[in-house]
């Protein structure tokens, strides 16, 4: 298993970053992909659009959680 792990590491020159934020009752996961580009998880599930910024994707998935917490108290 370790080997696979470092031909993973090779054939990708970057690491992907992943920073894990609680906000609420919400789980986001920012992902750094690539030099300027950024993906957003909440609560596990993956966000289709790329940030510039690691700020950026934070935001979005701030808004996403406020979203979904507006949706489901409208839906009580």
């Amino acid at each position: 298993m370790p080997r696979q792990e470092a031909r993973d590491r090779l054939a990708s020159p970057e690491p992907k970053i992943s920073t894990v934020f609680q906000v609420g009752l919400h789980t986001l996961r920012v992902s750094k992909v690539s030099e300027g580009r950024w993906t957003l998880a909440v609560d596990d599930r993956q966000v289709s659009a790329t940030f510039p910024t690691q700020a950026d994707a934070w935001e979005a998935g701030v808004r996403a959680a406020d979203q979904a917490d507006h949706a489901a108290a409208a839906g009580r």
